[in-house]
């Protein structure tokens, strides 16, 4: 079996679980829609295509606060982009570069949140809901 050598290591990208738009601090006009994400990377779903090879600077306003930050900062750059057969819009693939650390940890957090709510939205069917406990004296009078 072939082992994966350190420096050819993938991020996982987790897909994001409620919508969040990437805004173009240039322009201050969305970029797209973040479909998933890693520390390294991510996909964008955005009505018009992008200029592949060109550096992006980026502000993504976050639904809620992490680190006491509301939104975070970052370029960005474009990798590919193609037309979605499915909804018709552009897909873009972009590799990201912090400007901080804090950043980079502000994106694992919403990365972790992502894949938490993904494993919870798959696994609640196994969980049965909690019925509560009679104690022996509502057992023994059956109430």
């Amino acid at each position: 079996m072939k082992a994966v050598s350190p420096d050819r290591q993938i991020k996982i990208r987790r897909q994001a679980t409620f919508p969040l738009l990437v805004y173009d601090l240039h322009t201050g006009m969305p970029m797209g829609q973040i479909l998933d994400m890693s520390a390294k990377g991510m996909k964008l779903m955005s009505e018009e295509p992008v200029a592949v090879n060109r550096v992006y600077y980026c502000r993504m306003p976050l639904d809620k606060e992490i680190n006491g930050c509301s939104e975070i900062f970052f370029d960005a750059e474009c990798r590919w982009c193609k037309r979605s057969d499915e909804t018709t819009w552009y897909n873009s693939g972009y590799t990201l570069r912090y400007p901080s650390p804090k950043s980079a940890e502000i994106v694992q957090k919403l990365t972790q949140a992502w894949m938490v709510g993904q494993a919870e939205r798959m696994n609640a069917r196994y969980i049965r809901p909690k019925t509560k406990k009679r104690n022996l004296l509502q057992r023994v009078f059956r109430s």
